[in-house]
């Protein structure tokens, strides 16, 4: 599959003009249930000018793109890393996609096989913007890179891998990657599909998937995702009995 021959203001345009308005909750969900072949995958973001950019692209942010800072990155991860892990013999995509998910800046993007995973992280923070939940049928637009050959960095093609589910974020997440050569380049294939839920929606929609239970102790299974997730809860008056209404609790 060769990448987009659009230039990034294209691309923009393109992704622009093909957001589709969530009216509600149940529009959502008919939504989905014409994605439910399981070759779809979803990121959610809270922009819509969050385009789909890997992190150590975002050169705004981070300054300038090099290679050479970014595989530093990544050797300085690994060396700190290992103390926290109780596993061995990890490839530098193992390592990569270790690193994707708890924040450190890489040529990946994340997304995940569930869109309703998806659907959290684009509604999280309470920022006042409309959310976007990408969606992307992998086998048909984007295919699997041989990574067994190559090192994540030797790559250079634009395709997704599935990393083994050493890591309990990722298994939780049922988290997918796309790997970027290039990662200052705005990733796009024709038929994504962005779906866009109005600011408005937001504090709703975030009840509904905790009823659901897709929370920050799901997304998150370990001790800061239980920390958030109380903290949400006491916020949104959300799940807590009679927390604020019992007498006791009165002052």
């Amino acid at each position: 599959m060769t990448k987009s021959t659009l230039s990034q203001a294209e691309i923009i345009d393109a992704i622009e003009n093909c957001h589709e308005s969530v009216r509600d909750w149940t529009h959502f969900h008919s939504e989905l249930e014409n994605m439910r072949d399981s070759a779809w995958i979803f990121r959610g973001v809270t922009s819509p000018k969050h385009y789909l950019l890997p992190s150590i692209g975002r050169e705004e942010i981070y300054g300038h793109y090099k290679l050479a800072r970014e595989e530093r990155l990544l050797n300085e991860f690994k060396n700190r890393a290992i103390a926290l892990l109780n596993v061995q013999h990890l490839t530098d995509w193992d390592w990569l996609a270790y690193a994707q998910h708890i924040g450190v800046p890489t040529r990946l993007l994340d997304w995940s096989t569930s869109p309703l995973v998806a659907a959290f992280f684009a509604l999280e923070g309470d920022s006042n913007e409309d959310r976007i939940i990408y969606a992307l049928k992998y086998s048909k637009y984007i295919h699997e890179v041989e990574h067994q050959q190559y090192s994540p960095f030797e790559n250079s093609k634009e395709g997704r891998f599935t990393a083994p589910l050493l890591f309990d974020r990722i298994r939780a997440q049922r988290g997918v990657f796309t790997i970027h050569p290039d990662p200052t380049l705005i990733f796009y294939r024709k038929g994504i599909r962005c779906l866009r839920i109005d600011s408005l929606m937001v504090k709703d929609f975030r009840r509904r998937l905790y009823k659901y239970g897709i929370d920050h102790w799901h997304i998150y299974p370990d001790a800061q995702g239980l920390g958030q997730q109380m903290s949400w809860q006491l916020k949104n008056k959300v799940g807590l009995g009679g927390l604020f209404t019992s007498k006791s609790c009165k002052v």
